[in-house]
C-alpha cells in the first residue's frame, strides 16, 4: 500500500514538474544575411591568417562563423558582459564569410531556414521591451590565444515587441562587418495574449468542453455553456427550473413533473378533474370541489337530469333537485301524471284529456286513435288519363302514360303550357317542344342545377365554391392560382433572424432560435430572467440559481464599474464605484494621464501604463527620462590609435598615421559601405567624407530620421504614436481601439442592462438607462412601489411592473380600498359563491355581488374567437384556448382581415345562440336614435397576420368601456368589412329598446360611440387596436322632439292620486278619535282575585299581565291607576313610569319588576308596611285616557312582602 502512494505522489511531482516547466514563449531570431567580406575579426585580424587584414588579402580560408545571442531585460546602458536574463543561444558553424538565408541572389551560399532561426524560450509573462545582443564569432581558429579576440562583429538592439506573426527586420553594418535578421515573439502552444500569460487548452473531457480563440478566450463547444462550459444546453423548450440534462439535447424531469419539456406538473393521485401548477396539487376545474376533484358541484349543468322541461337545482356536491311542471313527479320528472303528458297523438296529433284517457284530433292524412293510420289518398281517384295512383303520406304520386305528365297527368307533354321550370323558356318543336335553359340550369325541364364543383376542381385541399355559372376556389394557406395549384414556400426567403434555420409547416414557418433568441422570427434577445429566479440582493449584486455552490446560489455582481472598479451600493437603488490606483471617473473608466506632465526628455515619446509611464528615447538619449546623453565612444569605435569624440547620436574618430575612414580603419579611402547609414552616399574629400542623405534623413552619417511618421499625428483620441522612418504603431487609450484609435469600443456590446433598460455607450464607459418600474446600475432591481403604503384600511399591497395592487379587506374596494361599501349578504351565481362587494367578470361582461343580488352588465359577447388545436404547435397548446366545458370548433362564415386566418374558430356553446333582430347592421346605411355606424380605418402593413373580422369586433366588446356603456341597457356591436372603404371594418353598435320608447335613446348612442371612439384613440395592448390611423362616426345628430302631451297628462294624473291619499288620512284619524270618546265612559277599574296560595305568588308576574291584558282588551294597556298612596315616594313612582315609558319605547323583552316599599297604610286600615311593585308588560299600543285620571293608566301588581288574606283589593 505504501508503494502505491509513494508512486501517486511521484506521477503527480512529475505532473506538476512538466506544467511548471513549460515556457509561456520563445523569442525568435531568423538570420538573414552575414556579410564580411575580408574575412576579418573586429580587432582587424583575419580569421585563419596570423596577420592583420590591413595588411592585405587574408586568403582562402574563410572564417568558421558561428552566432551567439543573449537577450535581457530593456537597458538604456547596454552592458555586453554579465548574465543574459531572458535567454541566451548560441549555435553551431553555420558559413563563412558571406552567406544568405532565405535569399535568391545569384551566387549567394543558400542555406536551410531552420539554420539559420535561433529560438530562445522564456518562462515568464513577456514584457514588450527588450534587449538582444547578436554576435558573429569565429571557431577553429589557432592563431590567437585568447576567445575575446574570436568576435567577428557584435550587433546590439533595443526595442519593444508583441507576441504575434509579424517579423521585425534588423539591419547591422559596421567596416568589419554586416548583419540583416529578422526578430519576433511568439507564445507557445495553448499560450495566449500580450503577455503569453493567458493559458487556454482545448478539452472535451469531465472538466470542460470548449475550445480557444486566437485571443486565449474559452469558446465552448456546440451544446455546452457555462463558466467553464459544462453545463449541457438541454433540448429547445427544456424547462430550466424542473428539467435538467447530462449531455446536450435531452431533457430529464426532476421528481414531480413531466412531459417532454418537463413542464407539466404531476397532479396528486387519483385528481379527477383537477389541474396543478406545481406537484401533488388538484386544484379543481370549474364546477369540480372534492380532495379529489371528483365531486360534481354543478350535476345539473353537467348531467341535466331533469326530463320534461323540469327546472334542475343544485343542493350538495353530485346531489340536485328538480323541480317539475304540472303533470310529471319523480325524482327526474320522468312520471308523467296525465294521459296527454306522454304526447300518445303521433304525426303532429292534438291530444285532448277525456275522463276516459285521452283523445287525438288528427291532421289531414292521418286517423285512427292515435293518428297513426295513413288515409289513403286514391280513394278519389285523383290520376287523369288513365295514370297509376300511388298512396303516399298526406300525399299521392299519379305514374302517368306517355305523352301525359303533371300532378294528375293533366299537362299534354307535347305543349308548352307549364313544362320549363327555373325560368326556362318553352319553345314549340315538330315533335314536341324544348326548354331554354337559365345559365346553370339543365335537363329536359331545367330541373337540374348544375354543380361545377362536382368534379373537384380545386387542388390542394380547397374548398370549391359553385357560382350561377362557374365555381371559385377557396385555398389554404400557402397555395394560389384559379385551383389553388401553386404552392407559396414560407420560408423563402427565410425571415428567421440571427442565423436561425426556417421549417416550413401548413401555411406556416417556424423558427429554430439561437440560444440567446426568441419570438417568431428569432429577432429579440431572450431575457433570462424570465426563466431564472433571481433575488436581488442590492444594488450592486444579484443572487441566481445555480448547483455550483455549496448554498445553491451565484452571486453576480455589476460589471457597471467596469473591471477597474468596485461598485459600492447605496440607499434607493443607487451606487457608487470605488476606483483602483490609477484610474477615474464616474464609473472607473478613465485611467489617469500619467503622460499629461510630459516626463520625458529630448522628444522621448511618453507611454502612459497603469500609475505609471515609461519613455521611449530619441536615438542619441537614454535613461528613465531620457535625460543621459549616449556616449557612442564607449564601445572604442576607433581603430588603429585613431582618438574618438562623442557626438549627439554619433561620433567622430581623429585618425592618425594616415589611417581613415569613420573608425580610422582604411589606409586608402574615407568611404566604404557601412560609413553612411540608411541608404547614404559616401563622398571621399582626402582628409575627410560626406554623406549625401536620402530623403527623410539627416546627420554626419545619415543615422537621424528628419521627418518622422509620427509627425502628422495619425493617432487619435490621445494614442501614443511610436515608431520611426515610414512605420508608425498607435498605442491607444482605454475605450478606443483600431490601427489609429479612431474606433470607439461599444461597451455595450453584450447588452447589459436588464428589464428592457436603454444602454448609453460612453468612452470605457456605459450607463443603463432604466425602464419605468426598475433602477440600479444595471436595471436589475424592480422599485417597490409598496414601500410608501398607499394602500388604505388595512389593506395588503401587492408589488407590481412600475405600479402597485391593493388586495382590499372585506367591505372595501377602490384603487386604494378608500371605496366603503359596507358588509351585506353574499351571492350566488352559475352555481358559485361571490362575497358580498366583489367584482369578476363573465365573458365580456362584468359583475358586481351587492348585498345578495347580481348586478351585470349588458353587453352581447357573441362566440369567441381560438386558435384551433389542429393550428397550434406543440409549445403553444394553451394558448387563446377557450373557458373550462367549451372546445375550439371550425367556423365556415369567418371574415378573414389580415391572411392567413385557417386558424382562426370559435368556442362552441352548448345552447343555442339567441337570433338577433335588428336593422342596425354594417354596411347597412340604417340610422336611427339607437343605432351608430363607426368606421375603423388601418394601416394594413401594421396589422398583425392571422387578424378577422371577428377577432377586431370581439376586442370591441371587451373594452372596460363597452361595459360602463351597458350597464342598465343591452348594447349589440356587429362588424363587417366595409363595402365603401378599403382597410376598413365598419362596426353597427345599437342598444335594445325592448320595454322602452325610443324617445328616451336620445343621446345614449351618441355618447356610446364617443365613449368607444375615446377609448380606441389610448394606447391599447393590442397590435391590431394600435394599427387603427382613422376613425369614422355616423349616427343622428339632432333628437326627435318630444311631445308635452305625455308629460301633463303625468302630472294631472299624480295630483289626483296626492288629493285621494290625503281624503282617506283625514277620514282614518277622524274615525280612530270618535273610537277614543266612546272608549271613555267604560268603567276600568276591575278587581282581581286575592292570590291565596303559594303557587299563585310564584306565577304572579304571569297572572297580572294576563288578567291586565283580558280586562284593557286587545287595543288598550292596563294602565296604573290612581293609587291612593300618593303619599309615597314620588321617586319611586317617576322610576316606574320612566321605566315604563322606555318599555313602550323600545322592542325588547320585559323588563324585570321594580318594587319599593311604602310606609303608608291601605284604605282598609291595614297597618303592616307594603311593598308597591311595577311590572310592565311588553310593548303594545299607546295607553288611552281614562276619566278618573289625566295620568297614563299602567298595569301595576301590588306585591306585599308578607302577602295575607287580608289583602283584597288591587287598583288598576
Amino acid at each position: 500500500m505504501g508503494t502505491v502512494h509513494r508512486f501517486s505522489l511521484v506521477c503527480l511531482l512529475l505532473a506538476l514538474w512538466a506544467e511548471v516547466c513549460q515556457s509561456t514563449g520563445y523569442f525568435e531570431l531568423q538570420l538573414i544575411s552575414m556579410e564580411n567580406r575580408k574575412g576579418q575579426l573586429l580587432n582587424g585580424d583575419c580569421c585563419d591568417v596570423d596577420r592583420s587584414a590591413a595588411e592585405g588579402d587574408c586568403g582562402s580560408d574563410e572564417c568558421d562563423t558561428y552566432f551567439r545571442v543573449c537577450l535581457k531585460e530593456y537597458q538604456t546602458e547596454v552592458s555586453t558582459s554579465g548574465a543574459c536574463t531572458y535567454g541566451s543561444e548560441t549555435t553551431k558553424v553555420i558559413g563563412g564569410n558571406t552567406f544568405q538565408f532565405k535569399g535568391s541572389q545569384k551566387g549567394s551560399q543558400n542555406r536551410n531556414n531552420d539554420a539559420g532561426k535561433i529560438v530562445i524560450p522564456f518562462q515568464f509573462a513577456w514584457l514588450r521591451e527588450y534587449t538582444v545582443i547578436v554576435e558573429a564569432w569565429d571557431r577553429d581558429n589557432g592563431t590567437h590565444s585568447s576567445d575575446d579576440e574570436l568576435l567577428i562583429e557584435r550587433s546590439i538592439y533595443r526595442g519593444m515587441s508583441n507576441p504575434g506573426e509579424e517579423k521585425q527586420i534588423v539591419e547591422y553594418k559596421s567596416l568589419t562587418a554586416s548583419i540583416v535578421y529578422t526578430i519576433r515573439v511568439r507564445c507557445d502552444e495553448h499560450y495566449y495574449g500580450n503577455k503569453c500569460n493567458k493559458v487556454c487548452r482545448p478539452r472535451d473531457d469531465y472538466f470542460g468542453h470548449w475550445v480557444c480563440d486566437q485571443m486565449g478566450n474559452r469558446d465552448c463547444m456546440e451544446g455546452w455553456t457555462g463558466p467553464d462550459c459544462k453545463t449541457a444546453i438541454c433540448k429547445q423548450g427544456c424547462s430550466p427550473l424542473y428539467g435538467r440534462c447530462n449531455v446536450p439535447g435531452e431533457c430529464k424531469c426532476n421528481y414531480g413533473w413531466q412531459g417532454p419539456k418537463c413542464d407539466e406538473c404531476l397532479p396528486y393521485p387519483g385528481c379527477v378533474h383537477g389541474t396543478c401548477a406545481e406537484p401533488w396539487h388538484c386544484t379543481c376545474e370549474k364546477n369540480w370541489g372534492g380532495l379529489l376533484c371528483d365531486k360534481d358541484l354543478n350535476y345539473c349543468g353537467t348531467n341535466r337530469p331533469c326530463k320534461n322541461g323540469g327546472t334542475c337545482m343544485n343542493t350538495e356536491p353530485d346531489e340536485y333537485n328538480c323541480a317539475c311542471p304540472d303533470g310529471y313527479s319523480g325524482k327526474n320528472c320522468e312520471i308523467a301524471e296525465h294521459a296527454c303528458v306522454s304526447n300518445p297523438c303521433a304525426n303532429g296529433g292534438t291530444c285532448h284529456e277525456v275522463p276516459s284517457g285521452f283523445e287525438c284530433h288528427c291532421p289531414s292524412g292521418w286517423s285512427g286513435p292515435t293518428c297513426a293510420k295513413d288515409t289513403d289518398e286514391c280513394a278519389s281517384s285523383p290520376c287523369a288519363q288513365g295514370g297509376t295512383c300511388i298512396d303516399m303520406e298526406n300525399a299521392f304520386e299519379c305514374l302517368c302514360p306517355p305523352q301525359w305528365t303533371g300532378k294528375t297527368c293533366q299537362i299534354d307533354m307535347n305543349s308548352c303550357h307549364g313544362q320549363c321550370q327555373n325560368g326556362g323558356t318553352c319553345k314549340e318543336v315538330t315533335r314536341g317542344y324544348q326548354c331554354v335553359c337559365q345559365p346553370g340550369f339543365v335537363g329536359r325541364h331545367c330541373e337540374v342545377q348544375r354543380n361545377r364543383c362536382s368534379s373537384s376542381p380545386c387542388k390542394n385541399s380547397g374548398r370549391c365554391h359553385a357560382l350561377l355559372d362557374g365555381f371559385m376556389c377557396e385555398c389554404l394557406q400557402g397555395f394560389a392560382g384559379t385551383t389553388c395549384e401553386v404552392q407559396n414556400d414560407p420560408c423563402s426567403p427565410n425571415p428567421c433572424h440571427n442565423k436561425a434555420q426556417c421549417h416550413s409547416l401548413m401555411g406556416d414557418f417556424y423558427c429554430s432560435c439561437p440560444e440567446d433568441y426568441e419570438g417568431k422570427t428569432c429577432a429579440e434577445l431572450k431575457d433570462h430572467c424570465k426563466t431564472n429566479r433571481c433575488q436581488v440582493i442590492d444594488s450592486c449584486t444579484v443572487a441566481v440559481a445555480t448547483n455550483d455552490t455549496q448554498w445553491r446560489l451565484w452571486h453576480i455582481s455589476s460589471n457597471v464599474c467596469g473591471p477597474h472598479g468596485r461598485c459600492i451600493s447605496l440607499p434607493a437603488g443607487n451606487f457608487s464605484c470605488s476606483c483602483e490606483p490609477g484610474f477615474t471617473g464616474t464609473y472607473c473608466h478613465e485611467n489617469i494621464n500619467d503622460c499629461a506632465s510630459t516626463p520625458c526628455k529630448n522628444g522621448g515619446t511618453c507611454i502612459d501604463g497603469i500609475n505609471s509611464f515609461q519613455c521611449f528615447c530619441p536615438g542619441g538619449w537614454e535613461g528613465s527620462l531620457c535625460d543621459v546623453d549616449v556616449n557612442e565612444c564607449s564601445s572604442n569605435p576607433c581603430q588603429n590609435g585613431g582618438q574618438c569624440v562623442d557626438l549627439l547620436n554619433d561620433f567622430y574618430c581623429e585618425c592618425v598615421d594616415n589611417w581613415k575612414g569613420k573608425t580610422c580603419h582604411s589606409s586608402e579611402s574615407q568611404c566604404d559601405s557601412s560609413t553612411c547609414s540608411n541608404g547614404g552616399t559616401c563622398y571621399d574629400h582626402g582628409d575627410s567624407f560626406l554623406c549625401s542623405c536620402p530623403s527623410g534623413w539627416g546627420g554626419s552619417t545619415c543615422n537621424t530620421a528628419k521627418n518622422s511618421s509620427c509627425d502628422s499625428r495619425p493617432c487619435h483620441n490621445g494614442g501614443t504614436c511610436v515608431g520611426g522612418g515610414e512605420a508608425f504603431t498607435c498605442i491607444c487609450k482605454d475605450g478606443w481601439e483600431g490601427p489609429t484609435c479612431a474606433q470607439n469600443v461599444d461597451d455595450c456590446n453584450p447588452l447589459p442592462c436588464y428589464n428592457g433598460g436603454h444602454c448609453v455607450d460612453g468612452v470605457n464607459w456605459f450607463r443603463c438607462e432604466c425602464a419605468p418600474g426598475f433602477a440600479g446600475p444595471d436595471c436589475r432591481i424592480n422599485i417597490d412601489e409598496c414601500q410608501s403604503s398607499p394602500c388604505a384600511e388595512g389593506a395588503t399591497c401587492v408589488d407590481e411592473i412600475n405600479g402597485y395592487r391593493c388586495v382590499c379587506p372585506p367591505g372595501h374596494a377602490g384603487p386604494r380600498c378608500l371605496d366603503f361599501f359596507g358588509l351585506g349578504k353574499s351571492c350566488r351565481h352559475a352555481g358559485l359563491q361571490f362575497p358580498h362587494g366583489s367584482h369578476w367578470d363573465e365573458e365580456c361582461n362584468s359583475c358586481h355581488c351587492v348585498s345578495g343580488n347580481v348586478r351585470c352588465s349588458k353587453v352581447r359577447c357573441g362566440r369567441r374567437p381560438c386558435i384551433l388545436p389542429k393550428a397550434l404547435p406543440p409549445l403553444d397548446a394553451g394558448a387563446l384556448s377557450c373557458p373550462g366545458g367549451h372546445e375550439c370548433v371550425e367556423h365556415q362564415f369567418l371574415t378573414c382581415f389580415s391572411p392567413p386566418c385557417h386558424q382562426w374558430g370559435v368556442c362552441s356553446t352548448p345552447d343555442t345562440p339567441t337570433p338577433l333582430h335588428t336593422q342596425c347592421e354594417p354596411n347597412s346605411g340604417y340610422l336611427d336614435d339607437s343605432c351608430a355606424h363607426i368606421t375603423l380605418i388601418f394601416k394594413k402593413d401594421k396589422v398583425p397576420q392571422g387578424t378577422t373580422v371577428e377577432n377586431i369586433c370581439s376586442e370591441l366588446r371587451y373594452l372596460p368601456v363597452t361595459r360602463t356603456l351597458a350597464e342598465e341597457r343591452t348594447l349589440l356591436i356587429l362588424c363587417d368589412l366595409s363595402y365603401s372603404t378599403s382597410d376598413a371594418v365598419e362596426v353597427a353598435m345599437s342598444l335594445e329598446t325592448i320595454g322602452r320608447s325610443k324617445d328616451s335613446d336620445c343621446g345614449q348612442i351618441q355618447k356610446a360611440a364617443n365613449a368607444i371612439t375615446t377609448a380606441l384613440s389610448k394606447r391599447h395592448n393590442s397590435t391590431a387596436m394600435q394599427a387603427v390611423v382613422e376613425v369614422k362616426v355616423e349616427m343622428l345628430v339632432e333628437c326627435p322632439p318630444v311631445g308635452y302631451l305625455v308629460p301633463v297628462l303625468c302630472v294631472v294624473f299624480s295630483v289626483l292620486w296626492i288629493f285621494c291619499i290625503v281624503v282617506c288620512v283625514w277620514w282614518t284619524r277622524k274615525r280612530k278619535k270618535e273610537h277614543a270618546r266612546a272608549a271613555r265612559d267604560i268603567l276600568v277599574n276591575n278587581q282581581l282575585e286575592p292570590l291565596r296560595s303559594n303557587a299563585l305568588k310564584d306565577n304572579r308576574d304571569k297572572d297580572i299581565q294576563y288578567e291586565c291584558k283580558k280586562l284593557m282588551g286587545p287595543d288598550r294597556t292596563a294602565d296604573g291607576a290612581e293609587s291612593e298612596l300618593e303619599d309615597g315616594p314620588l321617586e319611586e313612582q317617576q322610576q316606574c313610569g320612566d321605566d315604563e315609558e322606555r318599555s313602550i319605547g323600545t322592542g325588547d323583552k320585559c323588563p324585570p319588576q321594580r318594587c319599593s316599599a311604602v310606609g303608608s297604610k291601605d284604605k282598609g286600615g291595614l297597618g303592616k308596611d307594603r311593598v308597591v311593585c311595577t311590572t310592565r308588560s311588553c310593548p303594545v299600543k299607546a295607553p288611552h285616557r281614562t276619566a278618573y285620571s289625566p295620568k297614563d293608566n299602567r298595569c301595576k301588581n301590588l306585591n306585599a312582602a308578607k302577602l295575607s288574606e287580608e289583602v283584597k283589593d288591587h287598583y288598576v
